[in-house]
């Protein structure tokens, strides 16, 4: 096997599952449609605790059920109505997706570039955690979902200020004047952060050391500097001061904050560059994840843990793992 991580690491990750074959190819598979997909562009619902609605866009396949739940938090001045490329693709893939607006999307009137949007972050974590209890609500409110919903696989992902939302959900503890909080919802088993958050605000470098599920940690070269001036660099850190266990990181060379286009949206303050490479890597990075992590799948382990992802099409990464 020719390792893509540096030789201390590989001293102590060289295990048996980690030596496996993958027997698919997942840049093959990511072209496949292996199930249609059902959408709801719109669901609202109604959290009693807060007083506050939810907007909702869900994706599932059309198929016997169940299947596993990943829900996707945007990034800021982003909407529910973004990051198809990825949803709709794991959704054609076996899983049911669930896209809420948080209060900073811009289908909600925000304006873009409105940086008051970053002082109601934790509200994020909590419209996580509400889509989990209201499941059952939602089966209520489409009737095709019946029998979709596997309430025991649950994964929650997130792009920039939505990554934020993930980890937060996953396990790290957040800083606030009255000392350390938690977010974590112990019925999210995987987490994935595309353009995640290192130490900072209300981030501390012990804030992953509580993040015992798997996680996925995708950037790139040139994802930075970032809004409050740190290197690219920098968004490795939940990777690198999280423990072992289902660990993984994704560098993309060239790759910026946009993903290639992966929002699908206007991109606001920012022009970031236009590259289908960058999209179908992430595409193939997460759904392996996700077969590894919520369909417990050894192959998709065995994938991730192989070369395969070091060159797709003119994308070229490193990828390391603990």
């Amino acid at each position: 096997m020719r390792s893509l991580v540096p030789a201390p690491f590989l001293l102590c990750s060289l295990t048996s599952s980690a030596l496996a074959v993958p027997s698919r190819d997942y840049a093959a598979l990511i072209e496949t449609a292996p199930h249609r997909i059902g959408t709801a562009a719109d669901v609202v619902l109604r959290d009693p605790k807060r007083g506050a609605e939810l907007h909702v866009r869900v994706n599932w396949p059309v198929s016997d059920g169940p299947f596993p739940v990943v829900i996707f938090s945007h990034g800021a001045w982003g909407s529910k109505d973004g990051y198809l490329a990825l949803t709709e693709r794991w959704a054609r893939h076996g899983y049911v997706t669930l896209q809420p607006d948080h209060r900073d999307a811009r289908t909600r009137g925000v304006t873009v570039g409105d940086r008051s949007v970053f002082g109601h972050w934790q509200e994020r974590p909590a419209d996580v955690s509400f889509l989990i209890d209201a499941l059952a609500d939602l089966e209520q409110k489409l009737p095709a979902l019946k029998g979709k919903i596997d309430r025991g696989r649950v994964g929650v992902a997130g792009h920039s200020y939505g990554a934020n939302t993930a980890q937060l959900v996953a396990g790290a503890r957040a800083r606030l004047r009255t000392g350390e909080k938690s977010f974590a919802d112990p019925r999210v088993q995987a987490a994935v952060l595309l353009s995640g958050q290192g130490p900072g605000e209300m981030l501390t470098e012990r804030s992953w050391e509580t993040v015992r599920i798997p996680m996925l940690v995708m950037t790139g070269s040139r994802d930075g500097p970032t809004r409050t001036g740190q290197p690219a660099e920098w968004r490795r850190k939940p990777y690198e001061l999280s423990p072992p266990g289902g660990k993984y990181l994704v560098w993309v060379d060239g790759m910026d904050h946009g993903f290639g286009g992966l929002a699908g949206l206007p991109d606001g303050l920012f022009r970031f560059r236009k590259d289908p490479d960058h999209v179908r890597i992430t595409q193939i990075a997460t759904l392996a994840f996700w077969d590894a992590h919520l369909k417990g799948d050894p192959d998709a382990v065995a994938y991730l843990r192989s070369d395969r992802l070091r060159r797709i099409g003119g994308a070229s990464a490193r990828v390391e793992w603990k």
